[in-house]
């Protein structure tokens, strides 16, 4: 429950300010070391610190692209460190599902699908030409193609828990 307060918290952040504040970040750090601690002795202070690091490594990719903010993944840090590996997998895969449906159904509503498909196979193109990894193009539009991925990491939780709860 702690957990899922701490996620609903944050997408409320983000819809509201576009940003999640690092003091819940923290907060939720720090209880999950203290329930890895308190569940496995000091030995729970290697397990937290592998789980809150998973996101980081897996997708710091996505992050560099600029497909995916820095918040989200400390999000699934705080996930990773109260709850442990497999609701960490889980939520992961359970969010990108989500958040796949959710830009779906934006772009459907913004009749821009192909026109958004035409620019990642651009990006694509690019940045194997280059053979480096670039930013993400920005739409000038304004912010029609940006998602809240902190409602899908919500959304995900949720499954999660109706899956391993």
């Amino acid at each position: 429950m702690v957990c899922l307060a701490l996620l609903t918290a944050a997408a409320v952040m983000d819809i509201r300010y576009s940003k999640i504040s690092n003091r819940l970040i923290l907060g939720g750090l720090a209880m999950g070391f203290f329930f890895q601690v308190l569940e496995s002795g000091l030995g729970g202070a290697g397990v937290f610190l592998i789980n809150v690091s998973i996101p980081v490594i897996l997708l710091f990719l996505l992050f560099l692209m600029r497909a995916l903010g820095a918040g989200d993944i400390k999000l699934f840090s705080v996930v990773g460190g109260i709850c442990g590996f497999q609701w960490l997998f889980l939520t992961m895969a359970a969010s990108f599902l989500v958040g796949a449906c959710m830009s779906l159904c934006k772009m459907a509503y913004h009749r821009s699908l192909i026109a958004r498909l035409a620019v990642f196979g651009n990006y694509v193109r690019q940045s194997l030409a280059e053979g480096r990894i670039l930013k993400y193009p920005q739409e000038p539009e304004g912010k029609q193609h940006i998602i809240h991925f902190s409602i899908a990491i919500l959304i995900g939780y949720g499954i999660t828990m109706g899956v391993i709860g």
